[in-house]
């Protein structure tokens, strides 16, 4: 791959990680099943798997596995250029000089390759988790809206018949004075349940599902922003180091919140937004040493696997499932929140019965101290 054309166009096509992401060969490169017959067994059996991303994964993995020449870095699937040794380059006319010989390293060349298509492909695999985590989210909070008053009735009718059982059983074992520890931890509990919800409906409130622009703009943004993507670099000088996780972490905020202002301010001018923040400032440039290369490429391998793990789960998940189905047909969300409705009331019923049965109970032992549990 000479041009970045060939590039973009290699990182488009489907792809996998070198290193296998799950299962008891996790971490192992797939090449190694060219000599090791149970880690090809295990590939076979990959390939015929019921799940269909599984099985596309294990047949890509076995046709790979076809081809002949090994990879030089790491098993990478990436065909590199024929670089010389060196190369005869004409110098400038007039300086007397018949020809420059201008030596070349190889692999540094084929790394540098290696870590551009690594970072195509997680910015890919980011952008797609985003976009997919962003749908689910945009549904749950649909839901919240609509079930929270039922949810928070349910719970605390379930505190006040926990309590009244706790109250119960200090009064019988302790006394009043254990008793009102049981009053004391029942008010705790129900205030931070009240916050909880709160705290809840406000992390909701701005969740929505990104229009086809903001899309399209999140998949440009993770292009420049996993250039960033560099922590090995700063491994040995702790306040750089404590400069890149807090900048790490203000993109992950900003892109579980779906604060694409952010994100386009950190990508636009990370240096600028370090700066602001008065943050100890950073370099992001390439270095041109191949150990750092290598590191580098390591890392971006790890955090591809990771990304994959994360979107394989959510793909996996209920929620998911539900959110494909809503998107598929209408009203489906309408009679999931309506039945939800009616079985929640439906517990809460129950737990009404048992809280004023309890309420009896310790009115017959103490008086009218039930009624400071409620």
């Amino acid at each position: 791959m000479d041009t970045w054309e060939k590039l973009a166009a290699y990182a488009a096509e489907e792809w996998f990680p070198s290193r296998i992401a799950f299962g008891r060969h996790k971490g192992r490169l797939f090449q190694e099943a060219r000599k090791d017959a149970e880690l090809r067994r295990w590939l076979d059996w990959l390939a015929g798997s019921s799940n269909a991303r599984s099985a596309k994964m294990g047949r890509w993995y076995l046709r790979q596995l076809e081809v002949k020449t090994e990879p030089a870095i790491d098993g990478a699937m990436f065909a590199t250029p024929e670089i010389e040794g060196k190369k005869r380059v004409k110098p400038p006319t007039g300086t007397g000089v018949a020809a420059i010989v201008v030596y070349i390293n190889p692999e540094l060349e084929q790394l540098r390759q290696l870590v551009a298509g690594a970072r195509a492909r997680l910015a890919e695999l980011e952008s797609s988790y985003t976009r997919e985590k962003s749908r689910v989210d945009a549904m749950q909070a649909v839901l919240f809206r609509r079930l929270r008053e039922h949810y928070q009735k349910r719970d605390r009718l379930r505190l006040i018949v926990d309590y009244r059982k706790k109250y119960l059983d200090s009064l019988v074992r302790g006394g009043d004075e254990e008793a009102r520890q049981a009053e004391e931890n029942y008010a705790k509990a129900r205030a931070q349940s009240e916050k909880d919800y709160q705290e809840t409906a406000a992390a909701v409130a701005g969740k929505k599902q990104l229009t086809p622009e903001e899309e399209a703009e999140l998949n440009r943004l993770w292009k420049k922003l996993v250039k960033l993507y560099h922590p090995d670099r700063f491994a040995h000088e702790p306040e750089k180091l404590e400069t890149y996780h807090k900048l790490t972490a203000a993109i992950n905020r900003a892109k579980d919140s779906g604060d694409i202002q952010t994100l386009r301010e950190i990508a636009e001018d990370p240096h600028g937004f370090i700066l602001r923040q008065g943050w100890a400032s950073l370099d992001f440039s390439d270095a041109a040493e191949i150990g750092q290369l290598r590191r580098l490429y390591e890392t971006l391998q790890l955090e591809i696997i990771s990304v994959i793990e994360s979107l394989n789960q959510l793909r996996e998940s209920p929620d998911y499932e539900l959110c494909q189905l809503s998107g598929q047909k209408g009203g489906v969300l309408d009679e999931l929140a309506s039945e939800r409705a009616r079985l929640l009331e439906q517990e809460s019923a129950e737990l009404e019965k048992q809280a004023e049965k309890l309420a009896a109970e310790i009115k017959e032992l103490n008086g009218a101290a039930a009624e400071r549990i409620v």
